[in-house]
């Protein structure tokens, strides 16, 4: 009797209700299907968002690359000035102490008893004491700019052929130099010169302009004692 019922109920269902349920069951099929997509979509990366992952980690190591070429490059010119100012430094302080024992050595020259030392805005030669073979020895020494290179000759005293050796066979002292320039002071004129010639005394000073650092000025000892002594002479002599 049970199973009568049963199917006389489902028989009583209209089609309406069966039409409904089965759109339901539908949307319920559709749904979890819709559920299903989602989640496969979320499981992996696009090949739109792959592209643009790898071209910003690009430009990040693009940027890294470039930050660590500047910093390589503003590191390497630092240590090369460094190395210049130390140089310059070095070269400074030779042409100080040398021109600081500059003597006023008399030997003929073109048949006139001359002090050795003679100047151009690029060049100069005089004899000094520093550096002697021995003790109250002499040597004379050249400083010449050439072709953006500092060039550097010296010689020992006596030395009748000296005129001729001075050109040649120069020693390099620094290269990639811009400018070197040299002045003296006269102190009869009391004024500044370009060049000094071969005469009977020494400037009063030198001033040395090596490239773009400072100049040095360099008084020369020898000199004015020299003219100190001259003067005192003459005024023993007017007095007697």
């Amino acid at each position: 009797m049970s199973g009568r019922r049963n199917v006389e109920i489902m028989d009583r269902r209209s089609p309406t209700d069966l039409q409904s349920k089965s759109k339901t069951w539908g949307l319920v099929q559709i749904r979890s299907k819709n559920i299903n997509n989602s989640k496969s979509c979320t499981a992996g990366f696009t090949l739109l968002e792959l592209i643009c992952s790898i071209t910003i980690l690009s430009m990040i190591a693009l940027i890294i690359a470039s930050g660590f070429r500047v910093g390589l490059n503003a590191w390497e010119k630092g240590d090369a000035e460094v190395e210049t100012v130390q140089t310059m430094r070095v070269l400074t302080g030779l042409v100080f102490q040398q021109l600081k024992s500059a003597y006023p050595y008399k030997m003929e020259i073109d048949d006139e008893d001359v002090v050795v030392f003679k100047g151009e805005p690029d060049s100069m030669i005089f004899v000094t004491t520093l550096s002697a073979p021995y003790p109250g020895g002499f040597k004379w020494v050249r400083y010449l700019h050439k072709e953006r290179m500092l060039l550097y000759k010296e010689g020992m005293l006596p030395d009748k052929e000296l005129i001729n050796n001075i050109p040649g066979d120069e020693e390099v002292l620094e290269t990639d130099v811009d400018e070197v320039n040299f002045q003296y002071y006269s102190d009869e004129e009391e004024e500044w010169r370009d060049s000094w010639e071969f005469s009977d005394k020494l400037p009063g000073a030198v001033r040395v302009q090596i490239s773009y650092f400072q100049p040095i000025l360099v008084n020369i000892p020898v000199s004015r004692e020299s003219k100190e002594d001259t003067e005192a002479e003459e005024n023993v002599i007017e007095e007697i």
